[in-house]
């Protein structure tokens, strides 16, 4: 069974303070030139995306630096709901017990506030401890279900820092509904479009269990 990970686009999807609104305007029609065409403005760090390296980090890697294999492979979904912080010891077991592990999902719950004003408050994050351990395993992707790794206030991004920083990427926006698996392995295909010299790009994010 496939499990859809990804927030719709649309011109009302929330996007990141401060940054372009996003917009999708009807270019031509059927009836006025025989076809229809969408035109479409989005950030690449705009709703379901993922953060290369390049995103934050100096001279860090783009996305057109890894090669396809890096954006899928055997993931495992945290549950983090109960959290207002996420800990070494609130994933550390779940990400020890499974073998080999390449993707990490952080379920906190935020997915079901999409489009809400309370999507950008109050989501929890990981520390730098947690965020400096999973930086010591083999993992190509941390993905949650908000907004951003670090907190909207935080400006100096120590998570971003310390995640990207180690080579690995980010994925944000995720959409995880209720029938995601949680603590077992399952694949995971987190798919940006080829974009030259790409920080970031918007994503069609899905699991296979």
């Amino acid at each position: 069974m496939y499990i859809d990970l990804t927030h719709e686009i649309s011109s009302q999807m929330p996007y990141y303070p401060g940054t372009p609104a996003p917009s999708l305007r009807r270019f031509c029609t059927i009836e006025e030139s025989g076809y229809t065409e969408l035109e479409i403005s989005i950030n690449t760090h705009t709703g379901t995306h993922i953060d290369a390296p390049a995103h934050i980090i100096t001279n860090g890697l783009k996305l057109s630096d890894f090669e396809i294999s890096q954006f899928t492979g055997k993931a495992v979904c945290i549950d983090c709901t109960s959290l207002n912080e996420i800990g070494v010891g609130d994933i550390s077991h779940c990400i020890e017990s499974i073998s080999p592990l390449e993707f990490i999902v952080l379920k906190t719950g935020w997915s079901n506030k999409w489009g809400d004003k309370s999507y950008f408050e109050g989501f929890p994050v990981l520390t730098e401890a947690a965020a400096r351990f999973i930086a010591d395993k083999k993992i190509k992707v941390v993905g949650m279900d908000v907004i951003s790794a670090d907190k909207i206030e935080d400006t100096h991004l120590p998570i971003h820092n310390i995640l990207l920083g180690s080579g690995l990427m980010i994925a944000e926006n995720l959409n995880i509904p209720d029938n995601l698996p949680v603590g077992t392995a399952f694949d995971i295909y987190l798919i940006p479009l080829k974009i030259k010299e790409a920080d970031g790009s918007p994503l069609r994010a899905f699991a296979k269990i």
